[in-house]
């Protein structure tokens, strides 16, 4: 018989997993609300979905049943919910929780939604401390990193052969997030010019591909662990968004607009916060390092794939993305001023 994976919450950041644990002989479920964000692809990986929400314990407990080889969440936000997964954990042979980069804080308590960004004296590893809980509601700046960080003590208080994994700005085909749409779009209007703000920054970035290799490599070795997970080629921005253009096939001229009288949100980046993760535990369990472009170029892939030209000439996606059409006429502004000075 076939090891059998469970992934609640996997037709986004895990799509990739759910494939590659297929295609090492496991036999995958996977499931979400929307059975449209699924691959058209995966019967032929024998992957099954089931159109399930994760916040409804009960059902989840049903389907989790008397257990899997593989336990995997990636929606587990708050101590509650790992309450539920360090249950279900005992009865699983491992089980793998996505957390966050977020949890973690600087020598004077700053975490990565403070008002003053934390300040790291080199990469951040495992051992770091984490953020206090005091009850914050998760979708707040104060709470998303709280939050996680309580979930992975209860599953350490609770759980059985948990392994938690913190990832960063995780990037690929199925992401809720696409963060490269910003640039395709550019290129998809045949833009020549992009304004790049703090372009020197370094925020290491996680692969959908990376976090599929953890995962395996997890199941594959049963233990209660922390792992960072991160591509590892760290870069700073610029050089991550000259690489992304290139392989969305476009020619792009950076502009840089730091220092320039314009809105702030002109020229942001998708990394935005000097933040390296040490991968170093991940690479000692046997993680074969990914690089950037593995989850670019198959986020871009996956975009194209989806977007539609509007009446009015801009390209779209999906409205379950909700990612929007970029600000075009404020970049301009800000360039042309950058220009004129």
């Amino acid at each position: 018989m076939p090891d059998t994976a469970l992934l609640l919450g996997g037709t986004g950041s895990l799509q990739r997993t759910a494939e590659l644990l297929a295609t090492h002989g496991w036999q995958v479920t996977v499931t979400g609300r929307d059975a449209t964000a699924a691959p058209q692809d995966w019967a032929s990986y024998g992957i099954r979905m089931v159109v399930a929400d994760r916040t409804d314990e009960q059902a989840t407990a049903t389907l989790v049943g008397g257990g899997f080889d593989l336990l995997v969440d990636g929606q587990c936000y708050t101590p509650e919910r790992a309450r539920e997964l360090a249950r279900w954990s005992r009865g699983c042979g491992s089980t793998v929780v996505l957390s966050a980069k977020a949890v973690y804080v600087d020598g004077l308590g700053r975490h990565l939604n403070s008002p003053h960004k934390p300040v790291w004296d080199g990469p951040v590893g495992e051992d770091r401390p984490t953020m206090g809980y005091a009850g914050e509601a998760y979708r707040s700046a104060e709470g998303y990193g709280a939050n996680k960080a309580e979930a992975e003590r209860v599953l350490r208080a609770e759980g059985e052969r948990v392994s938690v994994l913190r990832p960063s700005k995780i990037h690929g085909a199925g992401t809720r997030q696409p963060r490269l749409w910003g640039v395709l779009a550019r290129v998809l209007a045949g833009r020549t010019r992009m304004a790049v703000r703090r372009g020197d920054l370094v925020e290491s970035t996680t692969s959908t591909e990376a976090v599929a290799r953890a995962v395996l490599a997890c199941a594959q070795s049963p233990a209660a662990r922390v792992l960072n997970v991160a591509d590892g080629d760290p870069r700073p921005a610029r050089d991550l968004l000259a690489e992304t253009i290139a392989l969305a096939g476009g020619t792009v001229e950076l502009v840089d607009v730091d220092g320039c009288e314009c809105p702030e949100e002109v020229g942001r980046l998708p990394w935005t916060l000097d933040m390296v993760l040490d991968t170093s535990a991940a690479r000692a369990l046997g993680v074969t390092p990914t690089v950037f472009a593995d989850g670019a170029a198959a986020e871009l892939e996956w975009l194209r794939s989806l977007a539609r030209r509007a009446p009015d000439g801009t390209w779209r996606l999906p409205e379950r993305l909700d990612v929007g059409w970029p600000d075009l006429a404020a970049e301009d502004a800000c360039l042309d001023l950058v220009t004129e000075t």
